[in-house]
């Protein structure tokens, strides 16, 4: 009996759809190596969410039936970053465990780190499938062997690291902490939310909801003649790349500026911002706005992601060192390497740059940083209590400059086999954090 892989797409529409599937070309020639293929949308699946269904195709559902014995697979391909609540939708009709696939392109890999972790919260088992970005004839046949082998998919979930024991200066600096929490969190953060009463009680650290219509005024009221936000237009205009003109670079600053008179009046010492929520009002991204503040000590994480932005804090009270806050964007066990990718990273972090646009929406400004090589640490808080934590070293070996994906882009070698893995294993989202290995010891445990 041949053996049949359904393949369920998940892709966003901020996207172009003819460009995901028309680049993932080599990808679904590597699975009809193995398996009959049948392509499968969303559209096709039963919901328990009608209002998403007519989102998706305007209420039309036909609930086909999804394969699950040795010889029939359902496998679900996240082929872009903002599917992350569409997915959770369908999560009652999937089979399980419940299979998923990446590669390296469209936010594909961290869309699915996201997924994987939410389905470990729920005590759902899952599998992840991340296609390097050669489409090796290795990936296809030790997937084949996972699927119809027989040799089980569901893979082992390993326990995250105990939460160091902060010192006493960590401490002291979390409860002298105001954090503003501009906009929600972005919808696709379907593992990242937090016990915010329980955090405030423990550290001592206040949480400060500002709505966007605040900072929407506040960009409003800066003028693109503004002397200030003409200064920093004068500073980076050189730097423009792609389609980038003066006018798009003064919109970011106008951002940066009104995101800095919303630290003063709040008295912020960090700040997350809903991002994506401003592309319409503000016609603008804040990629260089964040990096800015982080430049200027007021540690500042995009997409509303608060275990995030609480990891970057404490990186820089720990360990006295900006972040990067990434996606993991490609993977190759053979090399033991993840390439991590996002469109905002402190300029202090990088040895040169560029301003394109920001990757999904195709306007505002972006950041292409070339971050220099060497010794780095990747770290992790998660959890409702944020109380999990995820750390390692290894090497940062090159930049890559890849179209189809966001425009910091790095290369990070782990020290082992051992580690990259575990990378996997542990439940941790769909962002890391990346600062310079080298400076104060990490605490004690």
């Amino acid at each position: 009996m041949p053996n049949k892989l359904n393949l369920v797409i998940f892709s966003s529409s901020l996207h172009n759809g003819a460009s995901v599937i028309n680049s993932r070309t080599e990808l679904f020639e590597g699975l009809r190596r193995f398996a009959e293929l049948d392509i499968t949308y969303p559209s096709m699946l039963p919901s328990r969410r009608p209002d998403l269904m007519r989102q998706i195709d305007g209420g039309s559902c036909q609930g086909c039936d999804l394969p699950d014995d040795a010889h029939n697979k359902t496998v679900c391909f996240i082929a872009t970053g903002g599917t992350e609540e569409m997915f959770k939708s369908f999560v009652d009709v999937l089979p399980r465990p419940v299979l998923l696939l990446s590669d390296g392109l469209h936010n594909s890999f961290a869309a699915a780190m996201e997924i994987k972790t939410y389905l470990s919260q729920c005590g759902i088992a899952s599998a992840l499938f991340n296609a390097p970005l050669d489409y090796s004839q290795d990936f296809f046949d030790q997937m084949e062997r996972d699927l119809f082998g027989g040799t089980g998919s569901a893979g082992m979930l390993v326990p995250s690291d105990p939460l160091p024991k902060f010192q006493k200066n960590v401490r002291r600096a979390f409860e002298k902490t105001v954090i503003g929490l501009i906009g929600s969190a972005s919808g696709w953060l379907i593992a990242s939310d937090i016990d915010r009463d329980s955090v405030s009680k423990t550290y001592g650290v206040r949480f400060i909801d500002i709505d966007l219509s605040e900072l929407e005024k506040s960009f409003e009221a800066i003028s693109p003649e503004d002397p200030e936000t003409q200064k920093v237009c004068y500073r980076m205009e050189r730097f423009l790349s792609g389609d980038r003109t003066r006018e798009d670079l003064c919109e970011a600053a106008r951002m940066y500026l009104a995101l800095k008179a919303l630290c003063t009046k709040y008295a912020l010492k960090a700040l997350t911002l809903k991002c994506f929520g401003i592309l319409n009002s503000c016609r603008t991204t804040a990629c260089l706005a964040l990096s800015m503040l982080n430049d200027e000590g007021i540690v500042a994480g995009c997409e509303g992601d608060i275990p995030s932005l609480w990891t970057m804090l404490y990186v820089r009270y720990a360990f006295n060192r900006p972040a990067f806050m990434a996606n993991p964007a490609s993977s190759n066990r053979k090399e033991h390497t993840i390439d991590f990718a996002h469109c905002t990273i402190p300029l202090s972090m990088v040895h040169g740059y560029r301003l394109p646009s920001h990757f999904e929406s195709n306007s505002g400004i972006g950041i292409a940083g070339s971050v220099p090589s060497g010794r780095y640490r990747i770290v992790k808080i998660s959890g409702k209590q944020l109380d999990q934590y995820y750390e390692t070293e290894g090497d940062l070996i090159m930049n890559t400059n890849i179209p189809q994906r966001c425009r910091t882009q790095i290369r990070f070698r782990y020290d082992s086999e051992t580690e990259f893995d575990r990378f996997f294993q542990v439940s941790k989202g769909n962002h890391i954090i990346l600062c310079k290995a080298a400076g104060p010891e990490a605490p004690s445990r």
